[in-house]
Parts: structure tokens; C-alpha cells; sequence
């Protein structure tokens, strides 16, 4: 069985990225997104995960801040996870159970993959960077929420073509992976993290293409452990 999951907010208690290096630079949520907004309209670009990373490089250029891995991956090591995430990727871990986890993000491959629980995953398909005598200095790949399907498709062949997958996801940027899994007979489950999640969930499940609705619990004996474990077992 290969189970696929979003990583800020499904994961993660955030909805957005949390990079400390932008932190350093004075930059919260908010801040970041009013100048990433300003841009796409001076700039006449509807691209937002595009928008978002150009302002990301620049930022940390006029701050004068080497785009390094050390300074991208930052934090990494410390972020925070929802209730339960890094026990229950210590249960149902490969050696164990068989179940292979891979993560895709709209988000750093490369901080993702810094993080503690990457020890228990199998692969991670992120936004990477470009780099140049060991300093990154542009764009090489993004992970729009189209992009999520031909990642899954990357993960069936790298598993024997199986559809036997689940998809955990947050947000509309999963739309289309829900979509692509419940179409190959795979399971979907939507994680609820915030008020706003009621009204995304039905939005996106208007066709009965999610599966399973659970708070952003992780622990022990939580709804999502004790799904997972049945579906095992």
C-alpha cells in the first residue's frame, strides 16, 4: 500500500510554508503575502506558487543572504507537526508494515527532506531550486496543484503501477490529486485544520470524491490511526 500526503497544513499545523530564513528577514505570513499579492498585480502574473518563490530568492538577496541549503532548510529540524504525526509514522513505517509514505508539497523538496520525519519516508516530490557554484540562484521546478497528478503517476511506477494508494490533503491545492486517486479506485482523506476546512471539504467533495473526513489528529488510537491500521490489518 503507498500512502501520499500533502505536507503544510496535513502535517503540519500551518497552512503556509514556515521558513525561518524569511522569518529572519521580518517576514510573517501576512507581510509575505501582501508583497507576494502587490507583485502578481504589478507584474500582471497569476502564477502564485511562480510569485511566491521569485519573492522567496529576492528576499533573501536583498537581505544580503547566501541561498544556501543551510539557509533554506533552516528550522527544518525543529518544525512543528500536527498532534501524533512522528508516532504514527514510527508505527506504520516500512519496515514494519510494509506501507510505503511519500509526501508531495507546494513547498522546498529540500526542507521537507530536513525535516524528522523524513527518516520515514519513502520519497518527497517538492519545488526545487536551481544552483550554481553551491549557491542557489533561481527556480528549477514548482508544485502546482496539477502537477500533484503526474507525481502520483511517478510513485505508481515506481510501485509496480498499484492503485492501491490513499491521498491525505488539506486544501483546494489537492483538488486534482483527489480527483486523479479516486478515479484509479484509490482513497481519499480530507484533513481538517481550520474553520475554513468545512467549507473547502464540501467544495471539493461536490462528487463524492473524498473518502474520509478527520480532524488533524495523528496520535495513538486518533480516527486517522486507527483508519490506517484497519486498512493494514
Amino acid at each position: 500500500m503507498i500512502i501520499i500526503y500533502d505536507f503544510d497544513g496535513t502535517l503540519t499545523p500551518y497552512s503556509l510554508p514556515q521558513y525561518k530564513i524569511l522569518r529572519q528577514c521580518g517576514y510573517t505570513d501576512e507581510l509575505l503575502m501582501k508583497r507576494i499579492r502587490e507583485k502578481m498585480v504589478s507584474e500582471n502574473n497569476s502564477n502564485l506558487y511562480e510569485m511566491y518563490y521569485k519573492e522567496y530568492l529576492k528576499i533573501l538577496s536583498e537581505k544580503n543572504i547566501a541561498i544556501t541549503d543551510k539557509n533554506i532548510c533552516l528550522g527544518a529540524d525543529t518544525a512543528k507537526f500536527n498532534n501524533g504525526v512522528e508516532e504514527y509514522f514510527e508505527k506504520f513505517q516500512n519496515l514494519k508494515t510494509g506501507v510505503k509514505h511519500y509526501i508531495i508539497t507546494s513547498g522546498l523538496k529540500d526542507y521537507v527532506c530536513n525535516t524528522v520525519i523524513s527518516k520515514y519516508i519513502n520519497g518527497v516530490y517538492g519545488v526545487t531550486l536551481k544552483k550554481k557554484d553551491g549557491i542557489y540562484v533561481d527556480i528549477d521546478n514548482l508544485m502546482p496543484a496539477e502537477e500533484k497528478v503526474e507525481a502520483i503517476k511517478n510513485i505508481q511506477k515506481k510501485n509496480n503501477n498499484t492503485n492501491q494508494i490513499i491521498y491525505f490533503g488539506d486544501g483546494l491545492t489537492d483538488k486534482f490529486a483527489f480527483e486523479y486517486v479516486h478515479s484509479i479506485g484509490g482513497e481519499n482523506v480530507f484533513i481538517c485544520v481550520n474553520d475554513n476546512s468545512e467549507v473547502i471539504y464540501r467544495s471539493l467533495n461536490i462528487y463524492g470524491i473524498i473518502n474520509q473526513y478527520f480532524f488533524a489528529d495523528f496520535s495513538k488510537n486518533s480516527k486517522i490511526y486507527n483508519y490506517i491500521q484497519s486498512k493494514i490489518l
